[in-house]
């Protein structure tokens, strides 16, 4: 098997040619804080230009480390050249839903569309309608997941989870299924049950209060 050889521009060479012509194209992109060309989502300060006086080798190589895709607005199987001309830089989810035609208008309509936010709400909207969550339960929710109650019996239950479509940005995280289906469960069964016994439930071991005989 031959060796594969990248023959697409760096992501600081795509976004050399982008940074003065992508205005009123797609949504606005902050050059200082690199997140996807369509929905917006940001990877964390660890990839952010972190002086107002970076010099310009030092903006290109902050774009070269962040982790986008650079993904062809027009296929190769369409006539698409591997030029920056035809390289976008998106999110791993938004290369898997982008549109696949040779009509670059597709591309750019959709991708002004894309918002991380919204996409992600409607994640837990999902999950919280396969958990028959209706809206009076809603509140209900919000104080279980802010209570240190249920975090604390919520640790040990819970997982890190790597997308095997590689959605994660860089790394695994907590689904919406894991969040809402351990907050409802806790709200459910468990958060009428006294904090001694959920706390010993959760670690097999016995309180000394437990263990005192009565006179």
């Amino acid at each position: 098997m031959g060796r594969y050889v990248d023959s697409l521009p760096l992501r600081s060479e795509i976004f050399e040619f982008w940074k003065d012509r992508i205005v009123g194209l797609v949504r606005w992109i902050d050059w200082g804080e690199p997140g996807c060309w369509a929905c917006g989502f940001y990877y964390g300060p660890k990839y952010d230009i972190k002086r107002s006086d970076a010099g310009w080798d030092e903006i290109l190589r902050c774009w070269d480390r962040i982790p986008l895709q650079r993904c062809h607005i027009v296929g190769r199987a369409l006539g698409g050249s591997d030029d920056a001309s035809n390289l976008f830089l998106l999110c791993r989810e938004c290369h898997d839903r982008m549109p696949n035609t040779n009509i670059p208008e597709i591309f750019y309509e959709w991708a002004r569309a894309q918002n991380w936010s919204r996409r992600e709400d409607a994640k837990i909207l999902d999950a919280m309608k396969a958990f028959r969550v209706e809206g009076v339960m809603v509140p209900d929710l919000e104080r279980v997941l802010e209570s240190e109650d249920y975090k604390l019996w919520s640790e040990g239950r819970r997982g890190l989870h790597w997308p095997q479509s590689n959605y994660a940005s860089i790394s695994s995280r907590l689904t919406p299924a894991t969040t809402v289906g351990l907050a409802v469960y806790y709200l459910r069964f468990v958060s009428d049950r006294p904090l001694r016994q959920r706390s010993r439930r959760r670690t097999g071991k016995r309180s000394k209060a437990d263990t005192v005989k009565p006179s």
